[in-house]
C-alpha cells in the first residue's frame, strides 16, 4: 500500500492557518490528479485543494469547521493503484500552491509523472513505500536532473485561482545571479482576481528569468529556473532524470515561531531557519514602511502579525531604530487617487481586475443588444415599512437596508415575468428558463466590481435575505468570498443609489438577461389623491432601471417588469402576500 499523508500546504504568504469549509470526497472515494478534495478559508479567500495524485482516500483527519494549521495531515491517501500505474516514477512531495493577496488564493498545480528520457514533474510516492509528506517545497516548481546533491528547478506558473488560465507578470523582484532564500518573493504576478507574489520553493540561485515584465504566461509555462545548494546551473531540461525532492520544513519553523509568540514575546525572523507568522496585508505593509517584522508585538491568534500591528508599531516609533526608514504613518493606499501633486499626467497599467471587467462589459454590450426602460416610483410607505423593519432587525442584530425589500420585489416580479430570470445556451440554442431567483449583486470593492450571489431568493422572507446580504457584503469587501459565491446568478441588481445619480443604464451581467439598476432616493413634493380631491405633499421618490437582453426579451416585457416592480414597491404590504 502507498499511503500518502496530504499535510495542509502554506496557501498565501504568511497564512498559519486555514478553516476546513467542506470536504468535496469521502473515504473510500476513488480521486483523480488533480480532483478538488477539501475547501479551505483561510482570511483571504476560500481555496479548493487537489489531490496531488490518482488514488483512494483512506481517512478524513480533519472535522468541517475545524481550524487548522499549516503543515497538519487532513487527508491520507492510498496511491497504490495510481504508483502500479506509473511504475518507477520519481518519489517526492508533491507542489504546493502559490500565495495570493486579495480574493482569490491559488492553488497550485500538482506535479505530473516525469515523461520517459527527459525532464518532468515529480509524483508524490511510487512503489509502495509512503511519502514523507504531502506537502511541498513549492507550487508550480519541477526538479530537473540533480548535481552534487542539488538540483535545478523549473519553476512553472501554478494555476494561481479558479478558472485562472494565465497570470500577468507584473515584477521580477530578484535578476538572475541572485541567491534567494526558501519563502523569499520571486515575482509578482497578476490574474483577473489579484496581485500574487509568488516565493521560492527552496534556497539557491536564480539561474535564468524566462519570462518579461508585463508579459501574459499561461498557467504550467516555466517562468524561472532555480538552482539549489549544490546543483548544477545547467537548465533542468539538460538533465536524465528528475531528482528527489527534499521534504518541505515550513511545518516545524512555524511551531517555533508560535511558541515564541505564545509567550507574549515579538515574533522573531531568522534569515537560517524560521519566519515570522504575518498576514499579507501586514507583509506588504511592513515592506513599505521599513520594519523587520521579527520585531513587531503580534495581537493575531496563534501569535500571528497583523497589519493593524505593524501600523500601531510603526506609530510607536519602535521602528526608529531599523537600519530601514520607517515613515510613522500607515501606507498610502496602492490604488492611485488623482493626479499626483506637481504631474501633470498619471500612468496606470490597465491590467488585472479592471481589465476583466473591462472585457466582461465589452462582450456583454458586444453580444447582448440592450435596451433599458426606467420607471419612478413613489416609496414613502417603503420608508415607512423600513423604519419598523429596521427597528425590528437590530433586536436580532441584522442590518436592514433597502435592498432586501427591492431583492423580495424582484423575485416576486420575476416569477410574474419568467422570461428576464433567464439565460440563452447558445451552444444549445435553447433559452434556459430558472424556476428559482438567484440575484447577482453588484458591489463596489477595492479589487473592482464584484458580484456575489444571494442564492433561493424567493422562498426568503426580507430579514433572512437582509442577514445573508450583510454577511455575504463583509466577505466580499474582505476578499473572503468563496467561489461558489460568485456563481449561479439568473438576474442582478446593480445599486449606485447611496453613491448619487438619479438614473443609469446599467450593463446586463452576462449570461443574465436582465439587470435592475437602483438609484437615489429623492425628497421632493408630489401630488396624492385623496377623497377630498388632490393636494400636495412631501413625497420620497426613487428610479429604478431595467436593461434587458433584446435577443431574449421584448421592450413590454421590461415595461411590464417594472410597471411590477412599482406596484410591489409603493404597497409593501404586497410583499408579505
Amino acid at each position: 500500500m502507498a499511503a500518502l499523508e496530504f499535510k495542509l500546504p502554506d496557501i498565501g504568504e504568511g497564512i498559519a492557518e486555514g478553516e476546513i469549509v467542506k470536504w468535496l470526497v469521502k473515504v473510500g472515494d476513488t480521486v483523480k490528479e488533480h480532483q478538488p478534495i477539501v475547501e479551505v478559508m483561510t482570511d483571504k479567500a476560500t481555496v479548493e485543494i487537489p489531490s496531488p495524485a490518482g488514488g483512494t482516500i483512506q481517512a478524513l483527519q480533519a472535522k468541517e469547521g475545524a481550524t487548522v494549521p499549516v503543515g497538519t495531515v487532513i487527508f491520507t491517501l492510498d496511491t497504490a493503484a495510481s504508483g502500479a500505474k506509473n511504475g518507477a516514477s520519481a518519489k517526492s512531495t508533491p507542489a504546493a500552491p502559490a500565495p495570493a493577496a486579495k480574493g482569490t488564493q491559488p492553488v497550485a498545480e500538482p506535479s505530473k509523472p516525469a515523461p520517459k528520457g527527459g525532464e518532468g514533474h515529480a509524483t508524490p510516492t511510487t512503489g509502495g513505500k509512503p511519502t514523507h509528506t504531502a506537502t511541498p517545497v513549492s507550487s508550480g516548481a519541477s526538479a530537473g536532473g540533480a548535481s552534487s546533491g542539488g538540483k535545478t528547478i523549473d519553476f512553472k506558473l501554478p494555476d494561481i485561482g479558479e478558472g485562472i488560465a494565465e497570470g500577468e507578470i507584473v515584477k521580477w523582484l530578484v535578476k538572475a545571479g541572485d541567491s534567494v532564500k526558501e519563502h523569499q518573493p520571486i515575482v509578482e504576478v497578476m490574474t483577473d482576481k489579484a496581485t500574487v507574489e509568488v516565493p521560492a520553493p527552496a534556497a539557491g540561485t536564480i539561474t535564468e528569468l524566462l519570462a518579461k515584465e508585463n508579459a501574459t504566461i499561461p498557467v504550467g509555462s516555466v517562468i524561472y529556473k532555480l538552482a539549489t545548494a549544490g546543483a548544477a546551473s545547467a537548465p533542468a531540461s539538460s538533465q536524465a532524470a528528475p531528482a528527489k525532492s527534499a521534504p518541505a520544513q515550513a511545518a516545524p519553523v512555524r511551531e517555533a515561531a508560535m511558541a515564541g509568540a505564545s509567550n507574549g514575546s515579538p515574533a522573531r525572523v531568522s534569515s537560517a531557519d524560521s519566519k515570522v507568522l504575518a498576514v499579507p496585508s501586514a507583509r506588504r505593509v511592513a515592506r513599505e514602511l521599513g520594519i523587520d517584522l521579527g520585531r513587531v508585538p503580534a495581537t493575531g491568534r496563534g501569535g500571528i502579525v497583523r497589519r493593524a500591528d505593524v501600523e500601531a508599531f510603526a506609530q510607536s516609533g519602535a521602528s526608529s531604530t531599523q537600519s530601514a526608514p520607517a515613515q510613522s504613518t500607515p501606507a498610502a493606499p496602492r490604488t492611485p487617487v488623482g493626479v499626483p501633486a506637481g504631474e501633470r499626467e498619471t500612468r496606470i497599467p490597465f491590467r488585472g481586475v479592471r481589465r476583466k471587467i473591462s472585457e466582461a462589459m465589452v462582450r456583454s454590450k458586444y453580444t447582448a443588444p440592450h435596451f433599458t426602460v426606467v420607471e419612478e416610483l413613489d416609496v414613502t410607505e417603503l420608508v415607512s415599512l423600513r423604519e419598523t423593519a429596521k427597528a425590528l432587525g437590530q433586536e436580532q442584530g441584522i442590518k436592514v437596508t433597502y435592498m432586501p425589500f427591492i431583492m423580495k420585489a424582484t423575485a416576486l416580479a420575476l416569477a410574474k415575468f419568467p422570461m428576464l430570470n433567464a439565460h440563452l445556451d447558445e451552444k444549445s440554442e435553447e433559452i434556459v428558463r430558472f424556476g428559482y431567483v438567484n440575484l447577482g449583486i453588484a458591489m463596489d470593492t477595492d479589487n473592482g466590481l464584484i458580484v456575489p450571489v444571494v442564492k433561493e431568493v424567493q422562498a426568503k422572507g426580507i430579514l433572512q435575505i437582509a442577514a445573508e446580504l450583510n454577511e455575504l457584503a463583509e466577505r466580499t469587501k474582505q476578499g473572503k468570498v468563496k467561489p461558489d459565491d460568485l456563481r449561479g446568478s439568473t438576474f442582478s441588481i446593480t445599486n449606485a443609489g447611496n453613491i448619487g445619480g438619479i438614473m443609469a443604464t446599467p450593463i446586463i451581467n452576462f449570461p443574465d438577461v436582465a439587470i435592475l439598476g437602483v438609484h437615489r432616493l429623492m425628497k421632493r413634493p408630489g401630488v396624492v389623491e385623496t377623497p377630498q380631491g388632490d393636494k400636495i405633499e412631501v413625497r420620497q421618490y426613487m428610479n429604478l432601471s431595467c436593461s434587458v437582453d433584446h435577443r431574449l426579451a421584448d421592450g413590454a416585457d421590461g415595461a411590464r417588469f417594472l410597471v411590477y416592480m412599482k406596484r410591489l414597491l409603493e404597497n409593501p404590504g404586497l410583499l408579505a402576500l
